[in-house]
C-alpha cells in the first residue's frame, strides 16, 4: 500500500519514526549500560544478579557469577555453578575459558562425565593452550585414569620444557608422593626428561629412585653427561657419600670406557676437570690465578699451577675436593710440589677434614718449604667412625701480621690416596 503524502508529510513521519527508533536503542544502551557498570562495581552475587537483569545475554557475566559459586566458600554452591557456566557456554561457545569453567563445576558437582566431556571441548578449541590440557590431566590424575592423564602432560612438556617441574608436583601432590607415576613419565622420554625428574626426587629426599632414572638411560648423550653431574652434586648436597661415588664411577666408566684405575681419580690432572663430579674443583681469586699448566708435570707433562698475583695478605682456598673413604681407616695421602720464586715462609698448606663436619676429624700440612725441584709430601690421617667423606683444601693463609708476602708459582702434581695399609712405601 502507498500513502500519497506530501513531501512535508513524509519527512515528518519519517522523522517520527526515526526519533522512536532512537528512543529504543537508547532505552537499550541504558540497560546495557547499567548491567556492565553493576557487573563492574558489584562483583558479588547480588550485584551480578541484578546485572543479569539488564544484560541476560552477556557470557561474562554468566561466567563470573558461576566462578563465585565455584570458588567462594561463602556461596559455595556447584549446582548453581553449572547452571552459570552452561549459560555461559550457550551464549558463546566457541570460547574456551567458559568450558573449562564448566568442567571444573562439573567436576565440583560430581558429574565426571560431563566435566570430562568440557575439558575435551576446551582442548578441541584450543590445543596448543596450556590450561585445558593441565585441568583435564589434573582430573583424570584425581580419577585414576593414569594413562591418559601421563599423555596430557608429555604434550604440555613436549610443547613447554620448562613445566617439567610444575608437572612433577602435580602428580606428586595427587598421588601422595608415590614417585610410580613420575618414573613412568619418564618411560621411553629423552633423557633431559629423567634427569629432570631425577633431580625433583633427589630434592624429595628419593635419592635411591633418583639414581635409578639416571642408570636406566638407554644412550649416553649431553643430557645424560650433564645429568650425571648434577645428580652426583645433587647426591653430595644430600650426603649420600656411597651413592654419589657408584653413580660418579659409572659416570666416568661410560665417558672413557673403563672403571678408574684409582680412587683418587685425576689426581695426575692428565684428563679436563670435570665440573660437577666428585672431581676438582679450581678457582682463581683476585690475588690467585689457578689454572691447569700444560707443559710441567711430574713424570707427564700436566699439573696444578698457582700463580701468586698479590703479594700480601693474601688469604687463599680456592683447589678443593671431595673424596669418599671409609670410616675408622687410616689413609695415606701423597703428592709432589715444586714452586718457582717462592720464599720458604709461604704460608702455603695442604688439609684434610672430615666433609660433613671439621671439628669431627682436621689435619693440615702448613708452610710447604720453597723447593725449585719436584718434592713429595706423605700425610698420614685416620677417619673417624663416622666419617664417609674427606674435604681436601690446598690454599694459602697469611704468615704474619708484619712480615706477610708471598710471591711466584707452585706447582701440584702426582695426588694418590690409599689405606695405610696397603701403603707400598709404608
Amino acid at each position: 500500500m502507498v500513502l500519497p503524502l506530501s513531501s512535508l508529510r513524509a519527512r515528518g513521519l519519517f522523522l517520527v519514526i526515526w526519533l522512536a527508533l532512537l528512543g529504543y536503542g537508547a532505552h537499550n544502551l541504558v540497560r546495557e549500560f547499567r548491567g556492565y557498570a553493576l557487573a563492574s562495581l558489584f562483583q558479588d552475587v547480588e550485584g551480578l544478579e541484578d546485572a543479569l537483569r539488564f544484560i541476560p545475554t552477556a557470557p561474562e557475566v554468566h561466567e563470573q557469577l558461576g566462578m563465585i559459586y565455584l570458588l567462594d566458600p561463602a556461596h559455595f554452591d556447584p549446582p548453581k555453578a553449572v547452571a552459570s557456566f552452561r549459560q555461559a557456554v550457550r551464549l558463546s561457545p566457541y570460547d574456551v575459558r567458559y568450558w573449562m569453567g564448566l568442567g571444573r563445576a562439573c567436576e565440583a558437582n560430581g558429574e565426571w562425565e560431563h566435566a570430562a566431556r568440557a575439558y575435551e571441548r576446551a582442548i578441541a578449541l584450543a590445543p596448543q593452550h596450556f590450561r585445558p590440557r593441565w585441568l583435564y590431566a589434573n582430573f583424570l590424575l584425581r580419577r585414576g585414569q593414569t594413562d591418559a592423564a601421563l599423555g596430557h602432560l608429555w604434550a604440555l612438556v613436549e610443547a613447554t620444557p620448562d613445566v617439567v617441574e610444575n608437572v612433577c608436583d602435580l602428580i606428586w601432590h595427587v598421588r601422595e608422593g608415590d614417585a610410580t607415576v613420575l618414573r613412568r613419565l619418564a618411560e621411553g622420554r629423552p633423557s633431559w626428561v629423567a634427569m629432570k625428574i631425577g633431580e625433583y626426587l633427589l630434592a624429595k629426599g628419593r635419592a635411591e629412585e633418583a639414581v635409578a632414572l639416571w642408570w636406566a638411560l638407554p644412550r649416553w648423550d649431553d643430557a645424560a653427561r650433564e645429568g650425571g653431574r648434577r645428580l652426583v652434586r645433587g647426591l653430595v648436597r644430600a650426603r649420600q657419600w656411597a651413592e654419589a661415588e657408584r653413580v660418579w664411577r659409572e659416570w666416568l666408566r661410560r665417558e672413557h670406557g673403563r672403571e678408574p684405575a684409582t680412587t683418587f681419580w685425576n689426581g695426575d690432572f692428565a684428563h679436563p676437570i670435570v665440573e660437577g663430579g666428585l672431581d676438582w674443583q679450581v678457582t682463581s681469586s683476585r690475588d690467585v690465578a689457578a689454572s691447569i699448566d700444560e707443559s710441567v708435570g711430574y713424570g707427564d707433562s700436566r699439573s696444578l699451577v698457582l700463580e701468586f698475583r698479590g703479594h700480601e695478605g693474601v688469604q687463599y682456598a680456592g683447589v678443593r675436593r671431595e673424596i669418599v673413604v671409609e670410616p675408622a681407616t687410616r689413609y695415606v695421602l701423597q703428592f709432589a710440589y715444586k714452586t718457582q720464586g717462592m720464599f720458604s715462609s709461604n704460608g702455603l698448606y695442604i688439609e684434610i677434614t672430615d666433609a660433613e663436619d671439621a671439628h669431627r676429624m682436621r689435619v693440615r700440612r702448613e708452610s710447604l718449604a720453597a723447593s725449585q725441584e719436584w718434592a713429595l709430601v706423605r700425610l698420614e690421617f685416620v677417619t673417624t667412625a663416622e666419617t664417609r667423606a674427606v674435604h681436601l683444601v690446598l690454599g694459602r693463609e697469611p704468615t704474619h701480621p708484619l712480615h706477610d708476602y708471598i710471591r711466584g708459582r707452585v706447582w701440584f702434581d702426582a695426588f694418590t690416596l690409599v689405606r695405610a695399609s696397603d701403603d707400598p712405601n709404608a
